[in-house]
This record gives C-alpha cells, structure tokens and sequence, in this order.
C-alpha cells in the first residue's frame, strides 16, 4: 500500500462522510460551510464594498428626508408670511401646504432631535386662517 492510495482512501471517506452530514437530519452543513467561506474569501472585499454603499445610501436617505422636511418648513413659514402680510391664497394652495404640514409634523415626531420649535405657532396660524376660510368661504 503506498502513500496516495492512503491519501485517496481517507479523503473519500471523508467526503462521503461530510456528505452524508449534509443529508441527514442533523443540522450540520460542511459543504455549506465550506461554500459559504470560499465565497467570503473569494469576495470578501466585494461584500465589503456593497456594505459601505448600504450605509452611505442609508445617511444618504436620512440627509434627503431632513432636507425635505426642511424645504416644508421653508414652505410653511413663508406661506405664513404672506398670510401674515394680507395676501389671499386658493384653497388648493392651502391644501397643498397643509400636505407639507402632514409630512413636517410626522418628520418631526420621527425624529426627535430635529428642530421644530420656529414653526408650531406658524402651524397653528395657518391651520386657524384655514378654518377661517372655510367657515366664511373666503378662498382667492
């Protein structure tokens, strides 16, 4: 008997082995494991780049939610303004900034850090003028 039969014979007892591992019941899995960290090797700095692109895409779409929450705060507090200044405005303007409230106020109560303290009288005011319009039917 010489050393590679030796060596064939014990690996293949050891592949049939592992294989009959992977169909029994029992729930250990070498060839899965062992698929599993070939993969990782083979594209360890591939995953590494598609998990730093999750997380930027992720702080991306935080910035972009704060930035539109922001944008509804601009729209609201100038809405408020020419309210404030006499100017008249149609329901569907109305409407359509009583929407950016809708999404302002949720962004908001989302995240507790954001500061919303310049614009819950402004909010307030507009929704009373508002009100005001619609009792009177007094829309541009």
């Amino acid at each position: 008997m010489n050393l590679w039969s030796i060596f064939a014979g014990s690996s293949g007892i050891v592949i049939v082995i592992m294989t009959l591992f992977q169909v029994s019941k029992i729930q250990i899995n070498p060839w899965s494991w062992i698929a599993k960290n070939i993969g990782k090797a083979i594209n360890g700095e591939i995953i590494e780049k598609v998990d730093k692109l999750s997380d930027d895409l992720s702080q991306l779409r935080q910035e972009s939610e704060e930035r539109d929450a922001t944008t509804c705060r601009t729209r609201i507090m100038r809405f408020n303004d020419e309210i404030l200044q006499g100017r008249e405005h149609t329901k569907e303007h109305f409407d359509q900034t009583l929407m950016d409230i809708t999404f302002y106020e949720s962004y908001c109560e989302d995240h507790p850090k954001f500061k919303n303290s310049v614009a819950i009288a402004t909010i307030a005011n507009i929704r009373r003028v508002y009100e005001k319009c619609m009792n009177d039917k007094s829309f541009l």
